[in-house]
């Protein structure tokens, strides 16, 4: 399954607001804090593989 930038940006929107609930299990924040880590990175490495054509 692919997912597009922008639902990777709303993935990551949400997954910011779980991690700040006063209320949840330790394990879950764990894992939303890896899930987000991999998203924003995913979100870096995708602006740093941009290609751009050469001017020659």
């Amino acid at each position: 399954m692919l997912i597009t930038k922008k639902e990777k940006q709303l993935l990551i929107r949400l997954l910011k607001k779980e991690k700040r609930r006063v209320f949840g299990l330790k394990e879950d924040k764990k894992e939303i804090n890896q899930l987000l880590d991999k998203l924003e990175q995913n979100n870096r490495n995708e602006k740093v593989n941009k290609v751009k054509p050469s001017k020659l």
